[in-house]
């Protein structure tokens, strides 16, 4: 089944923001964020100091932050746990959810879009846009999903 220019990018964006609005508010209900917000100040008031111990040239205090890094590592990795594990138990939904858009497009390579400018990036081969300005289903998912998580994750606090 194909869908006209104008509704399938309609369809694919609206895809992506809600894949994005589940994910956020995944983050919200089982992310404590505040505990996370603490957590990331205080390693990074600690990489401050160690850093300034370090230009200070200062040895006594450089020794006695060293002893505290493992401390700061096993904080910065429980900050980050949570966070995995909503990745890890969304990942296969969303990847269905995608998978299920392109058979309902009719495919990752079909034209969802339009671009009246070349999106290539430098230096390299990937255009993300083909032949005629058009914009497959992958590249248009992938824009969509960069420009409205952002968005969403600052509209929703989610951002630490």
């Amino acid at each position: 089944m194909t869908f006209p220019i104008p509704l399938s990018t309609l369809l694919v964006t609206l895809t992506a923001v809600g894949v994005g609005l589940v994910s956020n508010l995944l983050t919200r209900r089982f992310v404590d964020l505040n505990a996370e917000r603490r957590i990331k100040a205080e390693v990074n008031a600690f990489n401050a100091e160690l850093k300034a111990a370090v230009r200070a040239k200062d040895k006594e205090k450089e020794q006695r932050l060293k002893k505290k890094e493992q401390q700061m590592a096993q904080m910065k990795l429980k900050m980050s746990s949570a966070r995995t594990k909503i990745s890890i138990g969304t990942i296969l939904p969303f990847l269905a959810v995608y998978y299920g858009l392109a058979a309902l497009m009719g495919g990752l390579s079909v034209t969802v879009a339009y671009s009246p400018i070349p999106l290539c990036i430098p230096s390299t081969i990937i255009c993300l846009v083909g032949e005629n300005g058009a914009v497959s289903l992958f590249w248009w998912y992938f824009l969509s999903s960069l420009t409205f998580t952002g968005m969403l994750t600052r509209l929703l606090g989610t951002a630490t």
